[in-house]
């Protein structure tokens, strides 16, 4: 029988995660897919002794699936027990984690396990503001998107204190999450639509809550159901994943409500960080790219397009096999009014960091080269983009030069981006 076959036979004879006992959750973290190893981390933490998971929340923090990183986060930050060994496991992902959702839920994990608000903070700040080499300049992928700065400030207040404080996020006054949890049940239980109270509960990550989202999703309004896209995305939870895939290929709405739905639900999937989900992601591309951007009346899907998010998606869920994708929207200046689809696909290039594609985007026309530049020299790749200071083309040339400036700079950075 091959192994496989014999895994998945095993696998078939195991509870649900959400309905089984540790031993059947150890066998869910040994055989699962990704996606069902994190969920099965979660409720671990939940059943067993600290020291029992912390072995486990340690491999999960090394795993290359943002899934798996976020569950670990999660574990880290709020189970019981030794508080140094788990800020150190945390602050040291902290400092080479790419993907911005995971980058924030250690920040927040890290605050809950004692560190400073101040400082976990500017981790988040600055790589917020990351700047990436192009040949018009320093550009910043993250500016105005749901993981810009200003995006990330309100996250914050809401994931440590509940609400929308004015309190500056360097000073933000953390409440335990147990507390942020039951006072947004209760909010829950009043007004089911409260989008505060939606947003708290969801960072709080607790995975008995994913049914609450997932379940109330069809039956809400047009606006509540963005928002449930929304919290299912930084609930975290992969159980999710078939309702905002839902929503991403429904094609049979009017455009205005289709786009902010599948811009949503484009979000939430790579916030969840399963690379499974990457076949849906490119599917979506091609819809975009095919139908209904070109719509009549389709215009906020120009203004707005979705492809964009979703390329940002393919980078924050960690879809390496999707990086020839990611590559071939590297010369696109003009498939958006917001200047272009290279700048999320820069970005996303960066997270999945695979070389082979930027080497052949590289050795092919502008300005698909000279960007692939600028994300060789954020992965690391110096000596291949010194001999691009002699490149015949001064695009290349000049965005060589610019991202060996803009990468010594950023050296000794706490953010991760020097150092990956």
């Amino acid at each position: 029988m091959p192994p496989s076959l014999r895994r998945w036979l095993r696998r078939r004879s195991l509870p649900p995660p959400d309905r089984a006992e540790p031993d059947a959750l150890w066998r869910w973290w040994e055989l699962g897919a990704p996606g069902e190893r994190a969920l099965a981390l979660r409720y671990l933490a939940l059943h067993e002794a600290p020291v029992r998971v912390l072995p486990a929340a340690r491999a999960a923090l090394a795993a290359p699936e943002p899934v798996l990183r976020s569950a670990a986060a999660w574990v880290l930050g709020s189970a019981r027990g030794d508080d140094d060994a788990a800020l150190g496991l945390l602050w040291a992902a902290l400092r080479t984690e790419r993907t911005d959702t995971v980058r924030r839920l250690l920040a927040v994990a890290a605050v809950r396990r004692g560190a400073p608000v101040a400082v976990a903070w500017g981790t988040l700040a600055e790589a917020a503001e990351r700047q990436l080499a192009t040949p018009s300049g320093p550009r910043r992928p993250a500016a105005g998107g749901p993981d810009g700065i200003d995006s990330v400030a309100v996250l914050w207040r809401r994931a440590l204190s509940g609400g929308d404080t004015d309190a500056p996020p360097d000073r933000v006054a953390p409440v335990p999450a147990g507390r942020l949890r039951r006072d947004a049940l209760d909010a829950l239980d009043r007004d089911p639509e409260d989008r505060e109270a939606t947003r708290v509960l969801a960072l709080q990550q607790h995975p008995a809550d994913a049914a609450r989202f997932v379940a109330e999703a069809p039956h809400v309004g047009r606006r509540a159901a963005h928002q449930r896209c929304e919290a299912m995305g930084l609930h975290g939870d992969v159980r999710s994943l078939p309702a905002l895939v839902g929503v991403l290929r429904a094609v049979d709405v009017d455009p205005g409500h289709g786009f902010a739905g599948r811009r949503a639900a484009g979000i939430a999937l790579g916030r969840i960080g399963d690379p499974s989900s990457r076949s849906a992601l490119v599917q979506a591309l091609i819809d975009e790219a095919h139908d209904h951007e070109g719509r009549p009346g389709a215009g906020l899907g120009i203004q707005f397009p979705v492809r964009s998010v979703l390329i940002a998606a393919l980078g924050e869920a960690g879809c390496v096999e999707a990086a020839p994708v990611v590559a071939g929207y590297l010369g696109d200046r003009s498939g958006s009014a917001l200047g272009g689809f290279f700048l999320p696909a820069m970005d996303a290039a960066w997270k999945l960091g695979r070389t082979g594609p930027l080497l052949d985007a590289l050795s092919g026309p502008l300005p698909a080269a000279a960007h692939a530049v600028g994300v060789l020299a954020l992965i690391g790749q110096l000596d291949r983009v010194r001999t691009c200071l002699d490149d015949p083309r001064a695009e290349v040339r000049r965005t060589a030069a610019l991202a060996l400036d803009l990468r010594s700079a950023a050296q000794g950075a706490p953010n991760g981006l020097p150092d990956a």
